[in-house]
């Protein structure tokens, strides 16, 4: 009787789906990305992917839980997104190899795409419930 508050994933589950999809890669690319380079700044993206998943929670119940997940995009786009340049000259110099960069492209290409999808899709859907 106790553990039925804790057992209770429905929350999580009536989030939108797509904020849960992003947020949960961003979680897993973080981890992925820190097995294979071993440095602990690839936690960054899981730790964004937090933030999304939160906002993602808060969102049904507070205003402002929607701006939250833009703030978890926002995080990989300017700390790795910034980076961007120099990861594609070490790429076409030789110097990395996309088997070891797809962590980071992958991430701001998710985070391009979720903040496409924050201003046009969430947007239509809050218009649409009011």
């Amino acid at each position: 009787m106790g553990f039925k508050h804790i057992t209770n994933f429905k929350p999580f589950l009536e989030m939108n789906s797509i904020v849960l999809v992003y947020g949960a890669l961003l979680v897993v690319l973080g981890i992925v990305g820190y097995v294979q380079s071993g440095s602990p700044t690839s936690f960054i993206g899981s730790a964004a992917g937090v933030v999304v998943l939160v906002g993602g929670y808060l969102m049904q119940s507070q205003a402002w839980g929607k701006w939250l997940c833009l703030v978890g995009a926002v995080l990989i786009l300017g700390g790795i997104g910034a980076r961007m340049p120099g990861l594609i000259q070490k790429l076409s110099s030789g110097e990395e190899t996309l088997g070891g960069a797809w962590v980071r492209l992958t991430m701001v290409a998710l985070s391009v795409l979720f903040v496409v999808y924050f201003f046009i899709g969430m947007k239509s859907q809050s218009e649409s419930a009011s």
